[in-house]
């Protein structure tokens, strides 16, 4: 049971930083300055690649504990 609430935790980690960088993108399209679109593709793109990124790590890192534990 810890290990699924220890993947939970990993999963609104990486929800929460996916919605934050939606969150950027979206503030950036109502801004219509040069330096919104430079916003919007960094820390925008950073904040989701990252979120995208620690999923797939949790999903990875899971997997593998799992097999190590049922050895």
């Amino acid at each position: 049971m810890e290990r699924a609430e220890r993947i939970h935790g990993k999963l609104q980690v990486s929800g929460i930083l996916v919605m934050l960088g939606l969150l950027v993108e979206a503030i950036c399209l109502l801004w219509s300055r040069p330096i919104a679109f430079v916003i919007f593709a960094s820390l925008g793109g950073l904040l989701i690649a990252a979120g995208v990124l620690f999923f797939l790590y949790s999903l990875v890192s899971s997997s593998s504990s799992k097999q190590i534990h049922d050895n």
